[in-house]
Order: C-alpha cells, then structure tokens, then sequence
C-alpha cells in the first residue's frame, strides 16, 4: 500500500496532484499544492543568486511602494524584519521610505532562530518566501517569537486561487510558471489560509492572489 504524505499545512493524507520532474501532492483538506523534491542546496543557493542579478532596480521600487501601502492600513511601524531580504534592495527601499529596517538573509546571515536582537519588531515582510520554506509553522513560530504582540506578518507569495476549485485544475497548475521555479516547494489560496487561521488563531486578511497578512488573535473589527 502506498504510504499518502502529510500536508505540511494541515497533516491530512494529501493526493498526487500532477506530475513532471517533481511530484506535486493536494490536500484534500486545505488545497495546499506541494512537493517533498527539495532542491540540492548548492543549485538552490546558484538559484536564488542568479535571480538576484537579474531584478531591474524599478521593480524593487514599485514592490516596496504596494507593500508600504498594505503596511500603512494598520499603522505606521517603526521596526521591519525582512525576512529573506535576498540582495537587500527591498530593505534599502524600507529605509527610504524612514523605517528602521533589518534585513535577514539565509544564505549571509543564518536562520532566525540563530539570531539575538535585541528588541521586537512590528512588521515583518517575507517577500516571495513562504514558497520556499519546508517547515512553514517553524519559521512562523520563529517569526512570532521576534514580533511585537500586535505586529503583523506581511507575505506575498503567488496564490492558486484562479484555479484550484476548477474542474480542470490540474491542467492550470500544468501550464502555471510559478511552479516551474525548483526552489517554490508550497502553494497556498484562500482555503489553506483560512484552516491556518483556525489552525493558528490568527487573523489572516488576504489582498488578491498575491499578498496576505498575518495578525494574531482572531480580532473582530
């Protein structure tokens, strides 16, 4: 009998979804899409490098400007954590807009759960990284641990809502490029979002297919 993986979300027995060079699982429970075929850790790292040199610094710019925007409909932060901060143009554009920004990268600075600041922040940004975490409740257990009790996770990441309900699923996923990305491990929509928030008892206010934000505490507004 085959043995059904776990969702990392949720740990329902999850189904094969869709095949190519890497098995694509779907939870029945929560539609997350995923893989368990993780990269090897040098082309990962080759990977991520060569995206680097190939981002316009405009696209920095007007990515930064969108998530200030999302940012200022709850408050005007004063610390930031960008988390996964890549080549640290998302945090040079953070620090010109006036915020007090750290910038945390894997692959220079270690994990989070290896760092000592010294205070809290108020916003934490994880821009295009959610996707690429193997152990998500881990980092977002880390993620809490650094953020003010009221502070919010902002994570933009691109979600399946166009399609995941739809008969022909399969065949969008197929033809979808984010996919195709050997690094992208897990794919979220609306529902997955929403068993986390049960899961978590977080509040998770989502902004298209594309941004969505953590708070703590299922708040009533």
């Amino acid at each position: 009998m085959t043995i059904k993986p776990h969702c990392r979300i949720c740990k329902s027995p999850a189904i094969v979804f869709y095949q190519d060079v890497r098995t694509f699982y779907k939870c029945p429970n929560c539609l997350l899409i995923f893989t368990n075929d993780l990269p090897d850790k040098t082309l990962e790292e080759n990977h991520y490098k060569s995206q680097w040199k190939t981002t316009e610094p405009e696209f920095w710019k007007n990515q930064t400007d969108a998530l200030v925007s999302y940012i200022q409909k709850y408050f005007t932060p004063k610390r930031i954590l960008d988390f996964g901060s890549g080549s640290g143009e998302m945090t040079q554009e953070l620090q010109r807009h006036g915020y007090l920004v750290t910038a945390l990268e894997p692959m220079n600075d270690g994990y989070l759960k290896d760092q000592n600041y010294p205070f809290l922040f108020d916003v934490v940004v994880a821009v295009e990284v959610i996707e690429h975490l193997p152990n998500v409740w881990e980092e977002l257990e880390q993620i809490e641990e650094v953020l003010e009790p009221e502070g919010i996770m902002v994570f933009s990441t691109g979600l399946t809502n166009p399609f995941i309900e739809l008969p022909d699923a399969t065949e969008h996923f197929k033809t979808w490029w984010y996919k195709d990305d050997p690094t992208h491990l897990s794919f979220f929509c609306n529902r997955t979002l929403s068993v986390m928030a049960d899961m978590r008892d977080y509040t998770i206010d989502i902004y298209g297919d594309k941004l969505f934000v953590v708070r703590r505490g299922n708040k009533t507004d």
